[in-house]
């Protein structure tokens, strides 16, 4: 095993861009949960400003890169679907960003006060509970279509090291959120499920919150694994990081984990717990 050597990268311009987009997801979190409504409202048209800007990056970028036609060489029959796969989650983010343009619009209409504890209640989560939830949520968002964009881009373009360190500056500090969400569970008990649910509803929300929760890590973890054992960097907005470990084939083990079994699960449960979600909020 290599030390761990860390260096300033403050040249890269991605650093700068991963950097931006945590501030701005933090600063959407902290908005959405705030007491006053006019603050919420401006929360509502930040997240649905966000959703627009990656439909926009989509539409007004890959589309005109020549990427999405001539990508980097397919390594399984599986990348072939992520041209189709960037399509969906563009025009889901575009439908997304203007139902909440839509939603802040009549925000605008509701005057209550949001009373939140920093703790979670035994009915409600609290203020940090959602802070994280939400930044976390925000993050994930962001990091799917830039990771499947940054695969496809062929070796030899010049702007493909800035997304990957976008990328894995994002999953960095994913996999760290996460670690103080699970910590903060055991400072903060989670509040108990609504009884309205049934046993077999109950279980499946706990089978599918303890599934999210390791798909969050599993994936920082399998990715840093992939590129250390390729013999790649990682980076964490300024910092770069060389590979711990020599390179090798070991790579194509941790990467069909990071870029083939686990990003499919992880778009089945999650597909899975916003129903359940949007099934709790309206029926």
């Amino acid at each position: 095993m290599n030390e761990i050597v860390l260096s300033l990268y403050a040249a890269n311009p991605g650093a700068w861009v991963s950097m931006g987009i945590v501030i701005l997801s933090v600063l959407t979190s902290w908005a959405l949960n705030y007491s006053s409504p006019h603050v919420r409202v401006f929360g509502t048209v930040l997240a649905g400003l966000g959703c627009l800007i990656i439909a926009a990056w989509f539409f007004l970028f890959i589309i005109n890169s020549g990427v999405l036609e001539d990508p980097k060489p397919n390594q399984t029959p599986l990348d072939s679907a992520k041209p189709s796969l960037l399509w969906i989650q563009s025009v889901t983010a575009l439908l997304t960003g203007l139902f909440l343009l839509y939603v802040a619009n009549r925000q605008r209409l509701n005057s209550s006060v949001l009373v939140l504890t920093a703790k979670n209640e035994n009915n409600r989560y609290g203020r940090v509970s959602r802070m994280l939830h939400w930044t976390i949520a925000i993050l994930f968002i962001v990091l799917i279509p830039m990771g499947i964009f940054a695969s496809m881009i062929p070796e030899d373009t010049g702007y493909r090291n800035a997304y990957y360190v976008v990328h894995k500056s994002i999953g960095v500090t994913v996999f760290l959120l996460v670690l103080v969400r699970l910590v903060w569970n055991k400072l903060s008990r989670r509040p108990s499920l609504d009884n309205l649910l049934t046993s077999r509803e109950e279980k499946l929300a706990h089978r599918a919150h303890n599934t999210l929760y390791f798909m969050m890590l599993a994936i920082p973890v399998t990715g840093f694994m992939m590129t250390s054992y390729h013999g790649y960097e990682t980076y964490f907005f300024f910092w770069e990081m060389q590979p711990l470990w020599e390179q090798s084939d070991v790579y194509k083990v941790w990467g069909g984990f990071h870029k083939y079994l686990l990003p499919y699960i992880l778009y089945i449960v999650l597909g899975a717990h916003i129903l359940g979600a949007l099934k709790h909020q309206f029926i």
